[in-house]
C-alpha cells in the first residue's frame, strides 16, 4: 500500500493594489524520485481553474523548482531565485512562452512533509503576466505501516 499524503495548496497572484486568492486541498503523492527529487503530484480541481490536469512539483536538491502540468493545460515552468528561465505555456486558446523569476524559494520538506513556498514573476515579451505567491503544505494522512497487525 502507498502512502497517503494530504496536500494543502495556497495561490495568492498579486495585481495593481488587489489579490486574487485560490485554495485547493486534495491528496496528493510525495515521494523521491530516482533523480534525487522530492516531487509532489495531485490532480487539478474546478477550484484551481485547470480541471482535466495533472500536476508535479519537482524539488531538485540545487533548490531548482519545476512545476509541470500535464493533461488540459499543459505547462513546464522551472525556477531558481537569480535566474530566468524561459518557459512553454500550453492552454486550450493557445501556446506561449513566458519568462520565469523567482522572488524567493523556501523549502522546508522533509521526508514526514513540510512546507513549500514561493514568489515569482511571470512574464511575455517583458509584459508581466502575473505576480504569484504560491505555498504548499503536504503531511501523511496514512502509512503502508497503518494497516499492519502484531
Amino acid at each position: 500500500m502507498k502512502e497517503k499524503w494530504i496536500m494543502k495548496l495556497k495561490s495568492i497572484q498579486y495585481e495593481d493594489d488587489e489579490e486574487s486568492e485560490t485554495l485547493l486541498d486534495t491528496e496528493a503523492e510525495y515521494f523521491i524520485d530516482d533523480n534525487g527529487e522530492r516531487v509532489i503530484s495531485y490532480e487539478e480541481t474546478e477550484a484551481t481553474g485547470m480541471e482535466g490536469s495533472e500536476t508535479e512539483i519537482h524539488i531538485a536538491p540545487d533548490g531548482t523548482i519545476s512545476i509541470i502540468r500535464t493533461g488540459f493545460f499543459q505547462t513546464h515552468l522551472i525556477m531558481k531565485v537569480g535566474k530566468k528561465y524561459f518557459c512553454n505555456y500550453e492552454t486550450p486558446f493557445g501556446e506561449f512562452t513566458v519568462g520565469v523569476s523567482a522572488r524567493w524559494i523556501h523549502n522546508h520538506l522533509t521526508d514526514d512533509g513540510g512546507t513549500l513556498s514561493m514568489r515569482y514573476l511571470a512574464d511575455a515579451n517583458t509584459t508581466l503576466l502575473s505576480d504569484s505567491e504560491v505555498s504548499v503544505e503536504i503531511r501523511r494522512i496514512s502509512s503502508p505501516d497503518d494497516n499492519e497487525t502484531d
